[in-house]
């Protein structure tokens, strides 16, 4: 029973969740009269770790019916039906938060029950949400639906077709822009699916009807149309071209410059939604060999910490954190990425703000070419994660090489080899990018302990066309290699 439904339901809730759980159970209305509250005692004591050894329907029983013989439908019928009350209290409090399933549903009652001055102030309601909400997917779902409401209660409420005409042309441009920003998510999730993995016929079809829509013409009669959102369309439209004609950089930088101009009008997950999507948009230039995007990304990550994108409750995520620190660092902003560290570090997590001290010092040292200190400070990294170890290992890797210590750097080859290999939590384009990594440089090792110039420059040839190797990697093996080809 330590592993049932019911029990992996109940470990999700917080301490305040669990109090008013108990109440919603006590519910007549929900309970259908039956008392679970004796079983969900039984239960918290077991999540709480008290006596969990001894868990077991047998012992429930027993404490819950004493001296009775135990019977096992009795016992089931009382776990489902709890089960069933957690479920319906998850769907509860979601409810209570949602906004916009919550107008839906009162609406359509109030509908059916012909309570029109309750529609009318429900109306009202919605209007007033609204009004200090910023553009973003909420914003235009939550529109479409509220115009909806407004055509449905002046024509079947109050019979006056001719009073629902606004709201009409109001929802279906709401509906286009809710389309939009749903698409502009979906478009870059499939792009990113595409380059990432070995897809199917499924992924293709929806990418193809994607790009099927016509939607440059849509942008060309919002304008002449003189729509209020014609650039926000226009907005939406760039996000979707980036991913479906990477190539075509006018669309990114078309989203960037209006973006960076107009970042407060949307809302939050909008701005994060959107910073992110430039941010892969750069990544993926800079990848294929584009290193201005280098310098691009760089200036917009000045501008998401200056505007205060993704920094949730004063905190910065770490992945973030590390792609900032060493964008700043491979364009040799080395005062830019101390005052970074002084000042972002304590913003971390507080768990992670030690053992990121010390992977962002072991970057610093390496790019002041202090390789002793980079190693002291690598080798007290606590991994949080898998990046973190692969992370440290290219860079210690790299220290080892410049310090001139090739026994120790064949031997940490070796091992890297073996943790990367066996490790099956790495996607199989990571795993092969850096085995590829630590198989060039021991290529590169032997050639540097005997030095054979044909062989050096079979070696660049083979870094330089191999299409495996992420770029910052290839990059500074063709950099090695030519210093001792020279």
């Amino acid at each position: 029973m330590k592993d049932t439904r019911l029990l992996r339901t109940l470990k999700t809730f917080s301490r305040e969740e669990m109090k008013l759980f108990e109440k919603f159970a006590a519910s007549p209305f929900f309970n259908n009269g039956r008392n679970y509250l004796p079983l969900l005692s039984e239960l918290k004591i077991f999540l709480s770790g008290i006596d969990s050894d001894n868990f077991s329907y047998e012992n429930i029983y027993e404490n819950l019916y004493p001296g009775k013989k135990f019977n096992k439908q009795v016992m089931w019928n009382l776990v489902s039906g709890l089960e069933k009350l957690a479920l319906e209290f998850i769907l509860q409090t979601a409810l209570k938060s949602s906004k916009k399933e919550r107008s839906v549903l009162m609406f359509d009652e109030l509908l059916k029950r012909n309570l029109n001055s309750e529609i009318f102030s429900q109306i009202q309601k919605t209007e007033k949400y609204l009004s200090g909400l910023k553009y973003g997917r909420e914003y235009f779902s939550i529109r479409y639906i509220a115009e909806n409401n407004k055509c449905e209660y002046w024509n079947l409420a109050q019979g006056r077709q001719d009073k629902s005409l606004e709201g009409t042309v109001k929802s279906s441009e709401y509906l286009i822009l809710n389309l939009l920003s749903e698409l502009s998510v979906i478009a870059w999730d499939l792009h990113v699916m595409l380059l990432t993995y070995n897809t199917g016929k499924e992924l293709n079809s929806a990418i193809e009807l994607i790009n099927s829509l016509d939607l440059k013409n849509l942008v060309s009669i919002a304008k002449k149309n003189k729509s209020e959102y014609a650039d926000i369309i226009n907005f939406y439209y760039n996000k979707i071209m980036c991913a479906a004609d990477e190539s075509n950089e006018s669309y990114f930088f078309e989203m960037k410059e209006y973006f960076e101009n107009n970042h407060e009008l949307f809302d939050n997950q909008e701005q994060r939604n959107t910073i992110i999507t430039l941010a892969n948009y750069c990544a993926l230039k800079m990848r294929s060999g584009n290193d201005e995007f280098l310098k691009i990304l760089f200036e917009l990550n000045k501008f998401r910490l200056k505007s205060g994108i993704e920094n949730l409750n004063g905190r910065i995520n770490k992945a973030l954190y590390h792609q900032i620190l060493r964008n700043a660092l491979s364009l040799g902003e080395i005062k830019w990425s101390e005052d970074f560290i002084k000042v972002y570090t304590p913003k971390l997590k507080k768990e992670h703000q030690k053992t990121m001290n010390f992977l962002a010092s072991g970057y610093l040292s390496y790019a002041k070419k202090d390789y002793a200190d980079s190693l002291e400070n690598l080798n007290k990294v606590e991994f949080i994660d898998i990046r973190d170890k692969l992370h440290v290992r290219i860079l210690s890797a790299k220290a080892y090489y410049e310090l001139g210590s090739s026994e120790s750097l064949f031997y940490y080859i070796d091992t890297s080899k073996h943790f990367i290999g066996n490790n099956s939590f790495l996607e199989k384009e990571t795993k092969e990018a850096y085995m590829k990594f630590f198989n060039f440089l021991n290529k590169l090792l032997i050639c540097k302990e005997n030095p054979d110039r044909n062989k050096l420059k079979k070696l660049k040839e083979d870094i330089h066309f191999d299409r495996t190797l992420r770029k910052r990697h290839k990059d500074w093996l063709i950099e090695k290699t030519d210093n001792l080809i020279q």
